[in-house]
């Protein structure tokens, strides 16, 4: 059934779309409850405008298809989308990054993954017959789930690599001459000095601290470079 050239290219798309669509739904909740401090119920109501939006979606891409609107053309809109949605993803994201900056992204999202989902499939079966077409179905949505659990795994990966990377280049820039580092240091032990701790124990804590904020931010550029590396691969994937 893979000789037909529509599904091969079919179950590519499939594999990217699973990569990208858990990829980015492992990454948002992570990021929502270890940087910013939220709950697993908040980061789960974060996702639900997206989703509702892609369930609203798949009835207009119904129509649109009955239209004969090229399916091709949808797909690649879709990438385009999601592309768009992963950079602003990665520009939003700080420490301290508020819940209305993720609203518009995340809808964008379920508009992308709402071009997607049928038009992949649609086109992915359109040359095939008889039996052919639920083999093919199979393949599409196995090929999906690949792509998730590869997407899961490798970005899990990378987070951990890309973290250790840039807190080894934030910490270069630590000087312990420098000025500003000895002001912030002093800063933070004298706060924990005002709360009765010992000298050596305040100058200890400021360094965790320091630590802490370092391993912080760190994180926060691994999701960025996730998210940026996400979208340079759905961006290749419209041609």
């Amino acid at each position: 059934v893979l000789k037909d050239g529509n599904l091969r290219i079919g179950v590519v798309m499939c594999f990217i779309l699973g990569f990208g669509l858990y990829g980015s739904t492992l990454i948002i909740p992570i990021y929502t409850q270890a940087i910013l401090g939220w709950t697993a119920t908040d980061a789960g109501l974060l996702l639900i405008p997206g989703s509702i939006t892609t369930a609203f979606m798949m009835p207009i891409i119904g129509k649109m298809i009955q239209k004969g609107v090229p399916q091709g053309y949808m797909v690649g809109g879709g990438f385009l989308i999601f592309f768009i949605f992963t950079f602003w993803m990665r520009n939003v994201m700080t420490p301290d990054t508020g819940v209305e900056h993720f609203y518009w992204p995340l809808i964008l999202r379920g508009v992308g993954l709402g071009l997607l989902f049928v038009p992949i499939t649609t086109l992915s079966l359109s040359t095939l017959q008889g039996k052919n077409i639920g083999e093919g179905a199979a393949f599409t949505g196995m090929f999906r789930q690949l792509g998730g659990s590869f997407g899961i795994a490798i970005i899990t990966t990378f987070i951990t690599r890309y973290t250790q990377t840039h807190r080894v280049a934030m910490v270069s820039h630590l000087d312990g001459t420098r000025l500003e580092v000895q002001q912030r240091i002093i800063a933070l032990q004298k706060g924990f000095m005002s709360k009765g701790f010992s000298a050596n124990e305040a100058l200890k804590k400021a360094h965790q601290v320091l630590e802490y904020s370092v391993l912080k931010q760190s994180t926060v550029m691994s999701y960025m470079d996730i998210f940026m590396y996400l979208g340079i691969m759905f961006l290749c994937c419209i041609p």
